[in-house]
């Protein structure tokens, strides 16, 4: 009779502790492509109420991974429009490629370092001017996991549009870019 006891024992225990056996391995999130959205203030450098004011601005992002682990491949696109005080307003949409980097600190938080390049579409009113500028983009990104498909994260990019090679043009365009952003996980298990 004890040794039925005993074996009803073990295989209690066993039952209950079956989970603490099972190996485990933490997923990161980071490496699975992604696609977001992001809305925040965009702000215009080196103008005046009667140049632009800062506005609201979105856009949304792709992003791959490579086979190097802490960098990927994205590709962002937005909208941004600007008004004034006065008669001037100025509307772009930016398009480009970029590197993103993860900084290797072991932290809850994802911090994220990027650089890329591409055009903006920019229309200049009361001119009524519009043409594809060449730009330049530098930014950083800090994002956390809040669940398996969805991170949540702050933006602040800068945008350089090249404008000067325009004959008449006598400075180049500088926004300053930030925002909440939502990341969706794609992919994987």
């Amino acid at each position: 009779m004890k040794s039925i006891k005993t074996a009803a024992l073990i295989a209690i225990l066993l039952a209950v502790s079956i989970d603490a056996f099972a190996q485990r391995r933490a997923t990161d999130y980071f490496m699975r492509p992604q696609a977001g959205v992001w809305f925040g203030p965009v702000t215009p450098v080196y103008t005046t109420h009667d140049d632009v004011n800062t506005n609201l601005g979105g856009g949304a992002y792709f992003r791959y991974n490579t086979p190097y682990q802490p960098l990927k491949l994205g590709l962002d696109a937005s909208y941004q429009r600007f008004k004034s005080d006065g008669v001037n307003e100025l509307t772009l949409w930016p398009v480009y490629g970029s590197m993103i980097y993860r900084l290797p600190i072991k932290f809850a938080l994802a911090f994220q370092l990027k650089a890329g390049a591409g055009g903006a579409n920019v229309k200049i009113k009361p001119d009524n001017e519009k043409q594809w500028d060449p730009m330049g983009m530098l930014g950083f990104e800090t994002s956390f996991p809040a669940g398996r498909y969805i991170n949540i994260g702050l933006r602040i990019d800068y945008l350089f549009i090249y404008e000067s090679y325009l004959p008449g043009a006598t400075r180049n365009g500088h926004i300053i870019n930030s925002g909440i952003t939502l990341y969706f996980n794609l992919g994987g298990k």
